[in-house]
């Protein structure tokens, strides 16, 4: 477990929190369940700020992230029947979204589970034509670390530990945020990446991830 941190002057109390949405206005089973339950409605509120923070450092790629929080929301959230598994679901996707926080939007006195972190999403490609959409690309996901092969043209690829390499992101597609990051990201040789997106093939045989698809980068445990 991990303990998030809010500065002094911007703590507020579990219990005086309020929902992210009115709950004089809740109308779903879901949403009334987290208005009945004090924890569960100020996890909601946290998640809220969470988010925004989230789509925010997350810049281009923050349509990506809304995406994934409508998934969440549809496929988890909204798939518990009591309040313990409400809980569960909440804390889950904190831990998930912590990486991304500022110290402002960090909450205090929450115990936050072990979970993988997403530190970064590389956004598709700008470029329809040289990245065209392909929508019947089949998930790739796979963990291992980031290397920057730059300098011999891959872009960034990660290497499992199995010694494939699966470019995340190709290098006519690499831009100035997403290259800061994964160059960031690189230099921690200890650290194991898990990412997840889809998978296309070049005429070598090569699997690389789809640079017309999100690419959702979280650092393992």
């Amino acid at each position: 477990m991990r303990r998030a941190w809010l500065a002094p002057a911007l703590f507020w109390s579990i219990t005086s929190l309020a929902a992210s949405f009115p709950c004089d206005k809740a109308q779903s089973r879901v949403e009334k369940a987290i208005c009945a339950d004090a924890e569960v409605s100020a996890l909601d509120e946290h998640l809220g700020r969470y988010y925004q923070a989230a789509r925010s450092a997350l810049r281009e790629a923050a349509p990506c992230l809304a995406a994934d929080q409508r998934q969440w929301l549809s496929a988890v959230r909204n798939a518990c029947a009591d309040a313990g598994c409400l809980r569960k679901a909440y804390l889950e996707r904190l831990s998930e979204l912590d990486a991304l926080q500022p110290g402002v939007t960090a909450v205090k006195n929450v115990e936050l589970p072990r979970t993988p972190s997403l530190v970064w999403i590389i956004p598709p490609a700008q470029d329809n034509v040289a990245a065209p959409p392909k929508p019947a690309a089949k998930p790739l996901v796979a963990k291992g670390r980031v290397i920057d092969e730059l300098a011999q043209g891959d872009g960034f690829v990660l290497r499992t530990a199995q010694g494939a390499s699966h470019p995340l992101v190709l290098l006519m597609f690499v831009d100035g945020a997403t290259s800061e990051r994964l160059t960031l990201f690189a230099r921690e040789s200890d650290a194991t990446f898990l990412a997840r997106g889809h998978a296309a093939t070049d005429s070598g045989g090569r699997t690389y991830y789809e640079p017309s698809r999100c690419v959702f980068l979280y650092r393992l445990p």
